[in-house]
């Protein structure tokens, strides 16, 4: 057999000269890139780890890979600023938002984390318990027209604020919506983790609804509080129960029960003129500085004519300060509830010309919820 034989071509070595210099700038360049890329990796391992906490771990947590969502973000939550992390999944029917950090709201005289709280329950349509100024965290859970919603609002070790809100929408479907509600348990394992950190067991929301769980440190005065306060961005602290009304912020402490110098009659129909008007005359010899909105006066009842305890309420300004008392007399001679109402007005307002109005509107709205506090009393004690 012969052999076949392909043609060769000899090609002539061609050598480039490099000289030592580029050699070392070749060298060093190829160093610095791997440099940066090494320094690089922490960074962006930190960035992936601060993005991702456990609550808002979407594919952990649903079980499904994260999706865009189809809708706007709900104008409710408008105020929280633009989520870090928005996912959606199971064909939109579970949504995860989470703010990294929770901006600070201008002007506000209740801390961040009150009004994320008191912003998180309004969108779920859930009346919750207020914010404790001693929390470190706390979560809630809440349905709302088949709705369901599971949030958290925690501190962050570097004093920061974030918050995170699940909602799950179950499926028409039976076989889907048991799936879903197996990782939605899941969910709420995760959402109860993060919103539990430094909270007292006592004090922590139930597993089904976080409205339905009452503070344990409730007072019946208290009770009324939260009642005639629904629906307002609100707080407790240890000496003061705050919360905002109208774009004024209050504050409300109480004296607790105690006897009075002059007698007050527990029935309304035994109340007499000439013991408001003594009673004014001791409240003006008490505090002389003051400039009376309202003198001491007998509160009308919820319900027109109705037979109901006698409630008092007084309303004075002292320097930029406006206050109102409420007295409500207890039965079988059992002394006296008082709960004070103060609200800091501008300078202007407190020297007195134009500003004077912004006094009167304030003084009226304190008045208001003297008066439904008085109300609320009524229903609960009564």
């Amino acid at each position: 057999m012969s052999t076949i034989l392909f043609p060769t071509i000899e090609l002539p070595r061609i050598v480039t000269p490099i000289s030592p210099g580029r050699i070392r700038a070749s060298v060093s360049t190829g160093v610095l890139a791997m440099c940066c890329v090494f320094a690089a990796m922490p960074a962006q391992a930190a960035k992936r780890g601060a993005a991702t906490p456990a609550v808002a771990d979407f594919r952990g947590l649903s079980g499904s890979f994260p999706a865009s969502c189809s809708t706007p973000l709900d104008v409710a939550l408008s105020g929280m600023g633009e989520p870090a992390l928005r996912r959606c999944a199971w064909s939109q029917h579970l949504e995860l938002l989470y703010w990294q950090s929770v901006p600070d709201v201008p002007n506000s005289c209740l801390p961040t984390p009150a009004i994320a709280w008191h912003r998180l329950g309004a969108t779920a349509g859930a009346t919750l318990p207020p914010w404790n100024g001693s929390w470190a965290g706390q979560s809630l859970f809440a349905q709302n027209s088949a709705l369901h919603h599971a949030g958290a609002v925690w501190r962050q070790p570097d004093g920061q604020w974030s918050a995170a809100l699940w909602r799950w929408r179950p499926s028409s479907r039976l076989a889907t919506r048991e799936w879903q509600a197996g990782h939605w348990n899941t969910i709420l394992q995760g959402v109860r983790s993060a919103g539990t950190v430094g909270v007292p067991v006592a004090d922590r929301a139930g597993p089904a609804n976080a409205a339905a769980s009452a503070p344990t440190w409730q007072s019946p005065l208290m009770s009324a509080w939260l009642e005639a306060s629904r629906g307002k961005p609100r707080m407790v602290e240890p000496d003061a129960w705050r919360w905002v009304a109208d774009r004024a912020c209050l504050s409300m402490r109480s004296a607790g029960i105690g006897q009075s110098q002059l007698h007050l009659p527990y029935s309304r129909d035994d109340a007499r003129l000439e013991q408001r008007s003594a009673m004014q005359v001791q409240l003006v010899r008490r505090y002389p500085a003051a400039e009376w909105l309202q003198p001491f006066t007998l509160i009308e009842p919820a319900a027109p004519g109705a037979r109901s305890g006698a409630k008092f309420l007084a309303l004075w300004k002292e320097g930029k300060t406006v206050h109102g008392q409420l007295w409500i007399t207890m039965r079988d001679e059992g002394g006296i509830l008082r709960a004070r109402i103060s609200s800091d007005v501008p300078v202007n307002a407190a020297a007195g010309g134009a500003g004077a109005e912004t006094v009167k509107q304030r003084a009226a709205l304190i008045e208001r919820e003297l008066t439904a506090l008085a109300h609320a009393w009524e229903a609960h004690h009564e």
